[in-house]
């Protein structure tokens, strides 16, 4: 069992802080360091990351990002490459949807494309979990293994109806 994330957590705290970087960014534009100190957004957006923090208001915590790492092979203690990080933050977004119109894109052959993102951020959030679920006839049984995985791992976390947005309160 592991008690802390020495020797193996740095990918998973490098990527909460691009990611917590990129929602201030998106979500208070010219923030300072002092103004941040004064700001509920940042104390919300520290909520998710908090190791203390479980389910769905810790939707980023090293918690989650183990338990969501189990659907792609890599157990605690194991190190995460750029790729697998990615696809589990990609995929905590999708679960929990932490954030109210923010998005995480990642793109399979590593170039960005800026048309890529414009059209990935206008398309409409939905409950990803609900609609692997509800499609589980048409996906491999690969994919409908990791589905019940994810199903099965965050039960109980996660209300499927009402997303919580709680960074925008």
């Amino acid at each position: 069992m592991q008690t802390n994330d020495i020797g193996w957590g740095c990918t998973i705290r490098v990527s909460q802080m691009l990611i917590c970087h990129s929602i201030l960014r998106s979500k208070l534009n010219n923030y300072t360091f002092k103004t941040l100190a004064q700001s509920d957004e940042y104390v919300n957006l520290l909520t998710l990351i908090n190791d203390n923090t479980d389910g769905q208001k810790g939707a980023l915590s090293i918690q989650n990002v183990a338990r969501m790492s189990l659907v792609f092979d890599r157990y605690p203690g194991e190190w995460h490459g750029n790729k697998s990080i990615s696809l589990v933050f990609s995929h905590l977004f999708k679960v929990y949807n932490p954030i109210s119109k923010f998005k995480m894109c990642i793109f399979g052959d590593e170039s960005v494309f800026y048309d890529k993102i414009e059209k990935y951020a206008r398309r409409p959030q939905e409950n990803w979990l609900r609609k692997q679920l509800l499609k589980n006839d048409e996906l491999s049984d690969e994919r409908k293994q990791k589905a019940a995985l994810i199903e099965e791992l965050f039960e109980g976390y996660v209300e499927r109806d009402s997303m919580d947005t709680s960074f925008d309160k």
